[in-house]
């Protein structure tokens, strides 16, 4: 399978130091690193293969902290700026949800003190003394999605939920599938965190396939909602589904004969498909299959596979 990394639209987020120490590292360790993590007044961590490691000066990496990198306030204030371009303002959003989007589609995650809203229901306004950030590195794969799409899709196009733990390779699989889907068919991308595609300057970055149309940082419900009205897609793809709003416009999207491919949070299929959300999916028969995709070692591949 051909593979592209996007470490190369991280390296200019990170500090001098810290950059040096990660390009020291083999070239292939450093096309397989999944994320980089800096923890204040910790020691600097990557994670190859869903295994975090200590990283040193030198580039060499250890389940021993002891020669790690330590990671100073600095060093999470310029990453942080430089994700945000120095404009707080213009990321509120972002901000709130606790990630921000960069070119190539990697996600520069955060963790601080929130700060709380009493007038709207103690929600999130902002996010105040930021204590960790990690990088998650997005990769193209071409190919990994070769398993699912035989057993899935050798009949035609049908409806599909892909389900896995946190770093399982969903939206890697999840790209490679739009891609795959839409060489051939009239596709309508919802990428809600620019994460799939990667537009900038309204341009992909990703391989998302020649007829895909790509709603860029639309939320989940306007996107499919505008996306069914204006675009007359023949298959639906987004990221992550779960809320009351989600159900809301998968429903409106089916009821007009549109295909969905989704995924969606669970360590098994059987504990997605009692979600709430997931749940009423199904009854209306919205998904003709599921497929569980395995961590670590088995990080994207097909673990599961059952016809709903």
């Amino acid at each position: 399978m051909k593979q592209s990394s996007k470490l190369a639209y991280v390296l200019p987020y990170l500090p001098s130091r810290i950059r040096s120490s990660v390009t020291a590292m083999s070239d292939y360790e450093q096309s397989n690193i999944q994320e980089i993590r800096l923890r204040l007044g910790r020691k600097l961590t990557v994670t190859l293969s869903s295994k975090e490691y200590y990283l040193s000066k030198s580039g060499k990496l250890s389940e021993d902290p002891g020669n790690g990198l330590d990671v100073t306030a600095d060093d999470i204030n310029i990453v942080y700026k430089l994700a945000l371009r120095d404009s707080v303002h213009s990321f509120q959003r972002e901000i709130t949800r606790g990630y921000v989007t960069i070119n190539g589609g990697c996600r520069v995650g955060f963790c601080g003190t929130a700060v709380l809203d009493g007038s709207n229901g103690y929600k999130i306004e902002n996010i105040k003394d930021i204590s960790s950030v990690n990088i998650r590195i997005a990769r193209e794969i071409y190919g990994c999605s070769d398993e699912i799409y035989q057993k899935v899709f050798s009949n035609g196009v049908c409806s599909l939920l892909i389900v896995g733990p946190p770093s399982s390779g969903k939206t890697t699989v999840l790209r490679d599938i739009t891609r795959r889907i839409g060489n051939v068919q009239s596709v309508c991308l919802i990428d809600e965190r620019c994460e799939i595609a990667s537009v900038s300057n309204a341009a992909a970055h990703n391989d998302v396939g020649m007829k895909t149309d790509i709603f860029s940082s639309y939320n989940k419900f306007e996107g499919i909602m505008t996306a069914v009205r204006v675009m007359s897609p023949k298959v639906l793809v987004c990221d992550e589904i779960g809320s009351k709003e989600d159900l809301k416009a998968l429903c409106y999207a089916i009821n007009s004969g549109v295909k969905i491919i989704a995924s969606c949070h669970s360590t098994d299929i059987n504990e997605a498909i009692i979600k709430p959300v997931i749940s009423k999916l199904i009854k209306m028969k919205a998904f003709d299959a599921a497929a569980l995709l395995g961590c670590g070692a088995q990080c994207g591949r097909l673990v599961e596979y059952c016809k709903l």
